[in-house]
């Protein structure tokens, strides 16, 4: 089966230019110079249809980034994306629009996400009409009743301002906006993340509907791993703009093979473990302005040796699905 979205050596970086007084002060002899934040750095990976794969890590790992890039929010400083095995770079005018389209993402906060000024049935039809969709205020009408009650919305509700919703209610409309051009693929970008426990369950559950009966595919972007092991069929473990390891979501919470993965793993409290002492990865993440050479995880790393600091491994197979990266591989192994 061919992969309906591959991503291939695909980085993302930001530049902060210097200034005109930047400028002359680094010609005076001061110590300053464009600062490049890597972000995203050399991802590959592959997403079949139909499945969910999640994509966990530490704030400031890149993961939001990596899920801009997949959307077509952000354009890759390197490498390309291919959707059902074509280059989004190679397709015409017309077929580019249409995968454009074909991608959606779905915001962590639905307050900044949305219009404050629309209203919810303008929200959800301003693209379909842009697209030529649907056509005729009957038509919008009732598309636009058709996606609320499949988000679990009262179209009824249809003329009202996002403010007058709850934040569970506004990450619904931000769904249904989302469906309204009939995509195939959705990134969520922390999409449960601002919502109370019991609206978050809700929502997962929509998300799980809505891909059994439009057969979507998810990039589900989440720091939650309790969900994350409920939602995804994949996971894959991301480090400082790297993807360290990837595997089945079973396979990731039984048998982790790599060492942030496995520190991962130990944080998350569990009931047969009230007594244990739970005890954070040591020291902070690095900055990605300035990463560390090699593997990127080796300044935290209790296995690191001169090899980690020097070389950065490459995802290798572990077993049938399985991959990781690191140096320690056979002797970390279980």
């Amino acid at each position: 089966m061919t992969p309906i979205l591959e991503i291939e050596n695909v980085s993302k970086r930001f530049t902060k230019k210097l200034d005109a007084a930047g400028k002359i002060a680094a010609r005076l002899g001061a110590n300053i110079r464009e600062e490049t934040v890597h972000a995203v750095d050399n991802v590959s990976m592959s997403i079949m249809p139909g499945e969910v794969l999640g994509l966990v890590g530490e704030s400031g790992c890149g993961k939001s980034t990596l899920g801009r890039v997949v959307a077509g929010i952000h354009p890759p400083s390197a490498g390309q994306l291919h959707l059902d095995g074509t280059p989004i770079n190679d397709l015409s005018a017309q077929d580019k629009r249409r995968a454009n389209l074909d991608i959606q993402m779905i915001f962590q906060d639905p307050s900044s996400s949305l219009n404050p000024r629309m209203r919810v049935e303008d929200i959800i039809s301003e693209a379909p009409r842009m697209h030529k969709m649907v056509s005729g205020a009957s038509e919008t009408s009732d598309f636009v009743d058709d996606l609320m009650r499949k988000v679990g919305l009262d179209p009824v509700m249809k003329r009202r301002y996002p403010h007058q919703f709850s934040g569970g209610q506004r990450q619904r409309i931000g769904i249904a906006r989302a469906l309204a051009v009939k995509p195939r693929f959705l990134v969520c970008d922390e999409a449960i993340a601002a919502l109370d426990v019991s609206i978050q369950a809700q929502v997962i559950n929509l998300f799980a509907d809505l891909r059994e009966d439009l057969g979507l595919t998810y990039l589900f972007i989440s720091h939650d791993l309790s969900v994350v092991q409920h939602i995804t069929d994949r996971v894959a473990i991301m480090y400082l703009g790297r993807i360290v390891e990837i595997a089945p979501t079973d396979d990731i919470f039984s048998t982790p093979r790599h060492p942030y993965t496995r520190a991962l793993l130990d944080q998350v409290p569990r009931l047969d473990q009230r007594k244990q002492d739970f005890t954070p990865i040591r020291g902070e993440i690095p900055s990605p302005l300035d990463p560390p050479t090699g593997c990127h995880f080796h300044p935290r790393c209790p296995h690191a040796t001169d090899l980690c600091r020097q070389n950065a491994p490459q995802l290798s197979t572990v077993l049938s699905g399985h991959m990781a990266s690191c140096h320690h591989l056979e002797t970390l192994g279980v």
